[in-house]
């Protein structure tokens, strides 16, 4: 309608031409439908926002009547509640067992086909379901048995459990899954029993996985691979009051879930709320009591932050007990109840976390380094294998957060409804400014970062590969390309996920601008590290692979970074070099423009030597070691008249300085064996001694007074 009318132009002036008679009622019809619209729509507006205000009252409600029956004690608890629950039992036993036996008779009514489908069919999926797992999982486990690692880190261990656990209890869930589409084809599941059919499944699922969990966690079948440090007795305990406080849970949910299909009085709901809330506080402090027992898993949990989180346990189990014994049964129930279902949720989110913590290498909680041996080669320089795999598992992180936290908050009885709503507002952000910041740019930028990376690592790995396989250039040329390509895609990937953002650059121009005079003082030295290694990078005066000798030190040159230098000194020493160092300070390059270089080996012989046979010999032991160059040709130097011996230095060139060490030894081992076999003798250092008579004599030392001050 909007269009249409606006293809007719502006209504005329007062004082200009009239429209015709057609246009002028078109124009007036037009107008009328638009104002419709709108009035339709602020209508709809209106409803809207009546709409949310009808949802949050009756939210509202819903909490204050939950917060009733949560905070309202029971009246006449002890006095009357609880005699005549007990009189009530027996009776809602016969319920329970009534509604069984008659959900029996009506599966032998569908015939005995349908009865031995719905009892065996299940069992029969389970053992088919394990034998596949089992035979998927077998080439997965002979690898990792060859292997393993006899002390595993607890990223190791984490993902052993948790893997573990899903492979054990897949082909249970397997047999429920078919338990209740072959319960539901026969229609055995009526709307009522529907609804507690398939919650009672999800809950015996739910205590399966978590039984396997505590038991891959804290029993494996070798003791090194315990997420927590613990004795076998101390942890057998804890693993046994784990199992019971989980088939507590799963009983009491259950039972709470008959409700739906049978009938259960007030007083005998009151009485199962009791039982259940003091066994969940009985239960939960004996477990923390067997953690405190036990020398090391004590140990373990009461540092640090696990210390907080035993205190706050331990506050939960007080809590439920004293809400249990002053009549607030629901209470208790309820905190018992989600405790153990929260605590169950929240050790999946942190074995998930471990997981995330292995594909990085890096962990979050310790700070320190998991895989000590990453292969040097998978270095690629900025965009390293490394940083994708820390944005992987920060990824990684952030949706187990997410999934977490909704499956805790709907745990805990919050309304879905609500529950969506947040995580709307969480993903689709909010206006910062004019900067709209949400969940869902932030996984993209990230994205768009982390694909960058990728992308530049690909490039970087084909010029290695394809470009660069066979030809004769320097490996330095190599090196110093590649280096510069993960560089600027580094910074490519990073501008890409900002722009991503909506980041105005301009203003990010404004703030480098204000922040160059911090770097003219504050970060002066490590601006100037910077640009020299740019510096280093284009000019490539130092490369990788070079030999050389700066500020006393001298060593093999390994990496250079935009920062720093490291050089390996032969006595495998890493040490880090400025850049500034190496574009300022003098610098001595062995293998700059030529790999050869100058070998001088003194040489010392008797004064009645032969000179022209020990040329001979000398320069016979240079030209048959493969080592030396041929040209220039070798030399023996007449270096003096010693004090003892004739000093003569044989100069060689050899092809590679690297070779130095090695081919001076070589070429010493030679020359001695070959002077002996010429007959030609090295002296030892000697010194004529002549004493003139009259001179010293020990009777004239021992007349002689001794001076003043001698002692």
């Amino acid at each position: 309608m909007r269009e249409r009318l606006a293809k007719l132009g502006p209504a005329p002036e007062k004082d200009g031409p009239k429209e015709s008679p057609e246009i002028a009622a078109q124009r007036k019809r037009l107008e009328a439908n638009v104002a419709a619209i709108d009035g339709k729509l602020k209508q709809a507006d209106i409803l809207f926002v009546r709409a949310d205000q009808l949802i949050d009252a009756a939210n509202d409600k819903r909490r204050e009547r939950f917060t009733e029956s949560l905070f309202g004690p029971v009246p006449n608890f002890y006095s009357s509640v609880l005699p005549a629950a007990f009189e009530r039992v027996p009776l809602q036993l016969k319920r329970l067992f009534d509604a069984g036996a008659e959900w029996i008779s009506r599966a032998w009514a569908k015939g005995i086909v349908v009865f031995l489908l719905i009892f065996l069919v299940p069992v029969g999926a389970a053992v088919a379901g394990r034998s596949f797992v089992r035979n998927m999982a077998g080439r997965v486990d002979a690898k990792q048995r060859a292997n393993k690692p006899a002390e595993p880190t607890v990223q190791q261990c984490g993902v052993w459990a948790l893997r573990k656990t899903v492979r054990s209890t897949l082909p249970l869930w397997l047999g429920l899954l078919v338990f209740y589409l072959i319960v539901s084809a026969a229609g055995l599941a009526d709307p009522t029993l529907n609804g507690f059919l398939l919650r009672a499944i999800l809950a015996t699922g739910w205590a399966i996985f978590l039984i396997a969990l505590i038991t891959y966690s804290l029993l494996p079948d070798d003791s090194a691979w315990k997420i927590i440090p613990s004795t076998d007795a101390v942890a057998r305990r804890v693993a046994g009051l784990l199992w019971a406080i989980t088939a507590v849970w799963w009983v009491d949910l259950v039972l709470n879930l008959t409700d739906t299909a049978v009938f259960t009085p007030y007083q005998v709901s009151v009485l199962r709320s009791a039982i259940f809330a003091a066994l969940y506080g009985v239960i939960l402090a004996a477990i923390l009591l067997a953690i405190q027992s036990g020398t090391v898993m004590g140990k373990a949990a009461l540092s640090g932050w696990r210390a907080w989180l035993f205190s706050f346990c331990g506050a939960v189990a007080g809590i439920i007990i004293i809400a249990m014994l002053f009549g607030y049964e629901s209470l208790a129930r309820f905190v018992g109840m989600h405790a153990v279902s929260t605590a169950g949720v929240l050790w999946i989110m942190y074995l998930l976390h471990l997981a995330a913590e292995s594909i990085s290498s890096v962990s979050v909680i310790s700070g320190r380094t998991i895989d000590d041996d990453l292969d040097e080669e998978e270095d690629m320089g900025a965009p390293s294998l490394l940083t994708l795999r820390i944005i992987v598992s920060l990824l990684l992180d952030i949706a187990i957060i997410a999934v977490g936290v909704t499956v805790l908050l709907l745990l805990w009885r919050f309304d879905w409804v609500e529950v969506k709503g947040w995580i709307q507002a969480a993903f689709f952000g909010f206006q910062f400014g004019n900067l709209h910041l949400s969940l869902q740019s932030v996984l993209i930028a990230l994205g768009v970062f982390a694909l960058g990376l990728a992308l530049t690592r690909f490039v970087q790995r084909w010029l290695t590969g394809r470009v660069f396989t066979g030809r004769h250039s320097e490996s330095g040329l190599h090196e110093s390309v590649r280096i510069g390509i993960g560089y600027l895609g580094f910074v490519l990937a990073a501008l890409a996920g900002i722009s991503y953002l909506g980041v105005d650059f301009s203003n990010l121009a404004i703030v480098a601008g204000a922040l160059s005079v911090g770097i003219g003082f504050g970060l002066q030295s490590i601006f100037n590290n910077f640009v020299s290694g740019l510096i280093l990078l284009v000019e490539r005066p130092i490369k990788i692979g070079d030999y050389i000798q700066v500020a006393g030190l001298e060593g093999t040159v390994k990496k250079i970074s935009v920062r720093s230098t490291e050089i390996e000194t032969i006595y495998r020493q890493s040490v880090i070099i400025p850049n500034a160092n190496l574009i300022t300070d003098p610098v001595t390059n062995w293998m700059h423009l030529d790999k050869s270089c100058r070998l001088d080996i003194a040489v010392g012989v008797d004064y009645g030597t032969d000179v022209e046979l020990l040329r001979t010999t000398l320069l016979d032991v240079a030209q048959q070691h493969r080592g030396v160059l041929k040209s220039p040709p070798p030399v023996v130097h007449f270096a003096g008249f010693g004090d003892s011996a004739l000093d003569f230095e044989l100069r060689v060139f050899l092809r590679d300085v690297g070779e130095r060490i090695r081919s001076s030894s070589d070429l010493r081992f030679t020359i001695l064996a070959a002077l002996r076999d010429a007959g030609i003798s090295i002296p030892f250092p000697q010194r004529d001694l002549h004493i003139k008579e009259g001179g010293f004599t020990p009777e004239a030392g021992a007349k002689r007074k001794p001076t003043q001050g001698s002692r």
